[in-house]
Parts: structure tokens; C-alpha cells; sequence
């Protein structure tokens, strides 16, 4: 919400100072083009991290926040030792408490990938590229 806001109070600034309105959407596409890029970075980074890690079989101990997070995580157990999820936890009915599930584990980390993360991994860094080449591909256009 404050970005939007920081957004328009930038935007409101720009036309009281009297800068063109071809700028402001220039600035506004840069912008854009640069949170599709990071957001591309972002999944590229998760997709070299998940293709690191090892498949396990992990027992669903059930959904907690980690010490420095803001969200709650799966927990799965592994030989006894328990692991995060890299992301936040789906709704809570969709785990089953003691279950047995396949994961990918990144031991360098500490971290595991259950199914929905990489889910979100595999989809995400498929959006992303695309995004990434229509954002290419229309600045070519335009030029």
C-alpha cells in the first residue's frame, strides 16, 4: 500500500514540476520492467537452489514460525532432525499431521522444498521468463 502511494505522490510531483507526461510513463515501464526483472532473478535463484537440493523422505510434523520470520512454515522431519520450508505455509488443512512425503532438501540451507514450493518454484520462474521475454520483446518493439 505505501508503494502505491510513495507511486502517486511521485507521480503528482512530476506533473506539479512540470514533467512531461511521455517521462512519467517512460519512468513508470522502467519501473515495471525492473520489478519483472528482479522477480525473474528471484525464482532463477530458487530454481539453482532447488536443482542443488537432494529428494528425502520427510515426515510432516506440522506448521510453525521460524525464530527470524515473519510467516509460519511447514516443518518437515528428516533422520530425526527437523527442517523449514523455503515458503510460507498453504492453508493448514492441506497438510496431514505424521504423514510421509517426498522432498528436496537443501542441506547447505537447512531448508526443504515441499510439493507446494516447488510448485510455486516450477510455475514462478515460467511466468517470470515470460514476462521477462514479452518485457524484451515490447521494448524492441517499441524501439
Amino acid at each position: 500500500m505505501e508503494f502505491i502511494l510513495g507511486i502517486v505522490i511521485m507521480v503528482v510531483l512530476c506533473i506539479i514540476l512540470g514533467v512531461g507526461t511521455d517521462v512519467i510513463v517512460i519512468g513508470a515501464l522502467g519501473l515495471l520492467g525492473l520489478i519483472v526483472l528482479a522477480t525473474a532473478v528471484f525464482f532463477i535463484v530458487f530454481m539453482v537452489i532447488l536443482m542443488t537440493s537432494k529428494k528425502k523422505e520427510a515426515v510432516f510434523s506440522g506448521v510453525a514460525k521460524r525464530e527470524n520470520g515473519k510467516f509460519k512454515t511447514a516443518v518437515y522431519t528428516i533422520e530425526g532432525r527437523e527442517y523449514p520450508c523455503f515458503f510460507p505455509a498453504e492453508p493448514k488443512f492441506v497438510y496431514k499431521k505424521d504423514k510421509t512425503y517426498r522432498v528436496m532438501l537443501n542441506y547447505r540451507l537447512g531448508r526443504v522444498f515441499d510439493r507446494f514450493a516447488i510448485t510455486t518454484c516450477i510455475c514462478g520462474f515460467i511466468f517470470s521468463m515470460a514476462a521477462v521475454i514479452g518485457a524484451v520483446w515490447l521494448v524492441l518493439w517499441i524501439l
